[in-house]
C-alpha cells in the first residue's frame, strides 16, 4: 500500500513538473527585451507580456491577461521595482495602486461601468 502511494505521488510530480511554459523573447533595442509568456494549458494564449532592461530586471509596462484575453493587471516597473500606477481589473471594479520604489503611495477603488 505504501509503495502504491509513493508511485502515485511520483507520477503526479512528473506530470506537474513536465509542463513548461512557452516564452518568446524579442530584442527591442540594445537596452530592452520584450517577453511574452503563454499559459501552460494553452500555449497560444498570452498570459503576460512586458519588458526587461539590459540588466535583466523588469522595466516598463507589464500586462497580465486571463484565459479569455481580458486584461487583469497593468503594471509598471522601473529597474525591477514596482513604480508608477498599477491597475487591477476585477469583475465590477478597478483598483488603482500607485507605487514608488516598491512602496505603496496611494490606493483607489473605482466602480467599473459597462454600457
Amino acid at each position: 500500500m505504501k509503495a502504491l502511494i509513493n508511485i502515485i505521488i511520483m507520477l503526479f510530480c512528473i506530470t506537474v513538473f513536465s509542463q513548461e511554459q512557452k516564452v518568446d523573447y524579442k530584442k527591442v533595442d540594445d537596452n530592452m527585451v520584450r517577453a511574452t509568456y503563454y499559459f501552460v494549458d494553452n500555449n497560444s494564449v498570452v498570459e503576460r507580456e512586458g519588458f526587461f532592461n539590459k540588466e535583466g530586471k523588469l522595466h516598463g509596462s507589464w500586462i497580465n491577461y486571463d484565459m479569455e484575453g481580458n486584461k487583469t493587471v497593468i503594471a509598471n516597473y522601473k529597474d525591477g521595482k514596482k513604480d508608477g500606477v498599477w491597475t487591477y481589473f476585477k469583475n465590477d471594479k478597478i483598483n488603482i495602486v500607485t507605487y514608488k520604489e516598491n512602496k505603496i503611495i496611494n490606493v483607489e477603488e473605482k466602480a467599473l461601468v459597462v454600457n
